[in-house]
């Protein structure tokens, strides 16, 4: 199973940190899954404890804090014995303002080897970026990356879950599952989970359990509004955020980021030249693009049809500035707010 071996692979990386004679100073942990991140967090703390009696721990944001305050972490020595865990959130954006100060990138430069034994500095990557100037860090750190699911692996394993257990699923049916949760397998799980609690007498899940039990759901909010951006209806998007709470405004974003990025990416291929069956073969083959599942594929004509080529840029940037406010806001209301503005300003941009 696609899911499982992912989940195996975060496993094994844990086992082989839990496992290393000397842990590496750096761990490179790319990726926004927040449990995975307590995990690996876990195993450190407990490896710290046995090998120095102790964990100090120091967590840094790369959004807002001082350019020099990871560096004053590593290079500082415990009171007590002790081992020294630092957490370093949002990294790219901290590397990157290291990277445009001399006196400050000279300092980590030069003390990256000098690290003590007993620090580990865990870089969170929201996209990994590092400059050529702070490429002696790739060959320092043991790197962990998540590999997305995408919609069709989510399918084949939600389809082999419930063939495992007995329940009769048609195609249909799974693919409307994994089109309503916004192609984002925590929610997928969660839906499919109450489908099958549901119907477990019956032992199978029909249409109409779907239209009952999903549309109940919080992910079904993000479902609409994809369906409506696409559609350029942002009057209804907005009178949707006015009457509902939105929860996990990130996991809208990324899946709003990933449907206008294929448009950007179909038009630029069609403003050089690119044969029309040429693009769907290119698009298709990349891992974390094309819209296997026949609603994702009708939003997608929908999409094209309704945005040209400077409305799918405009729309980019507008989600871009979107996903920064809110990585740097997890309050909820907060959150609400940032995608309110979001969509304030396309409806600005289609009276323009």
């Amino acid at each position: 199973m696609a899911i499982a071996n992912k989940q195996e692979k975060f496993s094994a990386f844990c086992k082989r940190i839990a496992s290393s004679e000397k842990l590496p100073a750096f761990i490179f942990f790319i990726s926004e899954n927040a449990s995975e991140l307590e995990a690996l967090l876990k195993v450190l703390r407990e490896k710290l404890q046995r090998q120095f009696g102790a964990c100090d721990e120091a967590h840094i944001s790369g959004l807002d804090n001082d350019v020099a305050s990871w560096h004053g972490e590593m290079m500082t020595m415990p009171m007590f014995p002790s081992g020294r865990l630092i957490l370093v959130r949002h990294s790219e954006h901290l590397l990157k303002r290291i990277e445009n100060q001399p006196k400050v990138l000279t300092n980590y430069l030069r003390d990256f080897e000098r690290i003590p034994e007993f620090t580990v500095s865990v870089l969170q990557f929201d996209e990994k970026k590092i400059g050529k100037k702070l490429q002696i860090l790739e060959d320092l750190a043991v790197a962990f990356e998540e590999s997305i699911a995408t919609p069709h692996e989510i399918y084949e394993d939600l389809s082999e879950r419930a063939q495992a257990l007995g329940y009769n699923v048609e195609r249909e049916i799974i693919e409307l599952i994994v089109d309503r949760s916004a192609g984002q397998l925590k929610i997928a799980l969660a839906n499919f989970d109450r489908l099958l609690t549901y119907r477990m007498a019956e032992k199978s899940i029909r249409l109409e359990d779907v239209e009952e039990i999903v549309s109940q759901s919080d992910s079904n909010l993000h479902f609409r509004l994809i369906d409506e951006t696409a559609r350029r209806n942002i009057g209804e998007c907005l009178r949707i955020l006015e009457l509902h709470a939105l929860d996990e405004a990130e996991q809208l974003i990324a899946a709003l980021v990933r449907l206008f990025s294929e448009a950007l990416r179909y038009h630029y291929y069609r403003e050089n030249g690119v044969a029309l069956d040429t693009i769907g073969k290119t698009m298709n083959a990349r891992p974390l693009t094309g819209y296997p599942l026949k609603k994702s594929a009708e939003r997608w004509a929908t999409l094209l049809q309704k945005y040209s080529p400077a409305g799918v840029r405009f729309v980019m940037d507008a989600l871009v500035r979107a996903d920064q406010a809110c990585k740097e806001s997890r309050d909820s209301a907060g959150q609400q707010v940032i995608i309110t503005s979001f969509y304030l300003m396309l409806a600005r941009g289609q009276q323009n």
